[in-house]
């Protein structure tokens, strides 16, 4: 074992922890080094290893070129290459290449030809080598946290962009209700055009921009939706809430007299003054449906747009993304089986349900276009309506590429369901989906919108499955 770095830090005996960061931590988040403020971060020359051979990956091959390219920026700022290299973080963070220390004490049963085994053993290595350092392992792999704590080794999961069960729960609410008096009700249709149906918004209500709410009369009665508007909320009537014809979807009439989520849903995706609508919602509660409604309504009939972008990402089952350029034909044809629920809305909304013309022809058009979200770089974005869906399979960084491409003359709508995660480098609690809605949670802005969806009104036996299975799972 050579060291190439002078260790010696971590032989004095202060409070700061000695973080080592797994591949799929800086694969996950490429600013994950500057996270641990005055803390010391170790990366294995190994982990830069398998960074590299994901460089040609088409859903993180841009993290992996991303992480390259800032630890080569701060090497150039190090002052000797035989010294720590300072996290410019504002805490005096150091970062440490290592090599070697392999303790010879890890479990021989334990080939240290898989990486994971081999960032173990390293880790019980360097504890051997410096025993008055607290160090402590990061990974997103909780096969390997497992295996981490039962030889002894601390370890936590990369928490800089996580949030709790509990947060994640609270996004699954229904439509918020507010009361309001005789008198706020008489200045609200004070006017004759309903489109100035509208009062003073107060702080009491605690709502986002563009939250939508159900309204009630003094005698808890039901007689319409408010949707706020910056310092106004303004009064929208659920029974006219269409969109291509159709109203707000209710499957459970003994359970449901009304579906508000939907109602604001489709208010927001009308809207042409929210430019970014997140709609978080589990399958089979309309999420596809409202969306791709919204962008055939905007496009065709109101001329609002010039085109619709549907975009998702591919996950294989290797689970490592897909690149799908090695697949015979066109990148529309490579893209058509992933992009079956947009197929099948173009159809029903064609009405051609038996002969494949309609939806056939609007492909063909070039109005209606399927993206890789790899290629998202090089799209042109401009004047469309673009439908972002199954989020949640996409990591933070692919959803600043996609919405650094945005200009004002596009509409953003981005889809998902957080309780299904299909890649290994995300979870429910750290996906591109969840991080955008938390994101306008706490910067709201006039243009950003969200609402959850949490009616299931695809068919009775879809909802029995979900009720059912999700009953026994508990």
């Amino acid at each position: 074992m050579v060291e190439i770095v002078d260790l010696s830090v971590l032989n004095q005996d202060d409070k700061r922890t000695a973080y080592v960061l797994d591949t799929n931590v800086l694969l996950h988040d490429p600013s994950s080094i500057f996270r641990f403020d005055e803390h010391i971060v170790l990366i294995p020359l190994f982990v830069l290893d398998e960074i590299d051979s994901k460089k040609s990956d088409p859903v993180i091959g841009y993290n992996a070129r991303e992480i390259s390219h800032k630890l080569e920026h701060l090497l150039d700022k190090r002052e000797s290459p035989y010294h720590a290299i300072q996290i410019p973080n504002g805490k005096n963070g150091m970062l440490f290449f290592t090599n070697g220390y392999m303790s010879n004490k890890f479990p021989s049963e334990l080939s240290l030809s898989y990486k994971d085994n081999a960032i173990l053993s390293h880790l019980m290595g360097m504890k051997e080598a410096f025993p008055k350092r607290h160090f402590k392992l990061v990974t997103k792999d909780r096969n390997l946290r497992i295996k981490s704590s039962a030889l002894a080794i601390p370890n936590q999961d990369y928490l800089h962009d996580k949030i709790s069960e509990e947060y994640l729960a609270s996004f699954f609410q229904p439509v918020k209700e507010i009361h309001l008096d005789e008198e706020e009700i008489n200045q609200l249709f004070k006017s004759k055009t309903a489109a100035n149906w509208l009062i003073p918004y107060r702080k009491k209500w605690h709502l986002q921009e563009n939250e939508g709410v159900t309204l009630y009369d003094p005698a808890g009665q039901f007689f319409g939706m408010g949707i706020r508007k910056e310092d106004k909320l303004r009064y929208f009537d659920y029974h006219s809430t269409k969109v291509l014809d159709m109203p707000p979807k209710v499957l459970d009439g003994t359970k449901y007299t009304h579906n508000f989520e939907q109602s604001v849903c489709i208010q927001q995706a009308l809207d042409d003054d929210i430019k970014i609508q997140i709609i978080i919602g589990k399958a089979g509660t309309g999420k596809t449906h409202i969306a791709m409604a919204a962008a055939l309504e905007k496009v065709f009939k109101d001329r609002k747009y010039d085109s619709i972008k549907l975009i998702k990402p591919v996950i294989t089952k290797s689970r490592l993304g897909e690149d799908i350029g090695f697949l015979p034909g066109s990148v529309k044809r490579k893209l058509l089986p992933k992009m079956r629920p947009f197929v099948e809305k173009l159809r029903q909304f064609t009405n051609d349900s038996d002969t494949d013309e309609g939806y056939k022809k609007l492909l063909d058009s070039g109005v209606i276009e399927m993206l890789n979200l790899a290629d998202i770089r090089g799209a042109d974005l401009a004047n469309s309506f673009v439908i972002f869906d199954e989020a949640q399979n996409a990591n933070p960084f692919q959803m600043l590429t996609l919405g650094t491409r945005l200009g004002e003359d596009a509409k953003l709508i981005v889809l998902g369901d957080p309780t299904q995660i299909d890649s290994i480098y995300l979870d429910k609690y750290s996906n591109a989906l969840i991080n955008l809605y938390e994101n306008a949670l706490q910067n709201s802005a006039p243009f950003i919108a969200q609402i959850c969806l949490v009616q299931m009104v695809r068919s009775h036996t879809s909802k029995w499955f979900e009720d059912s299975i999700q009953m026994a799972r508990k």
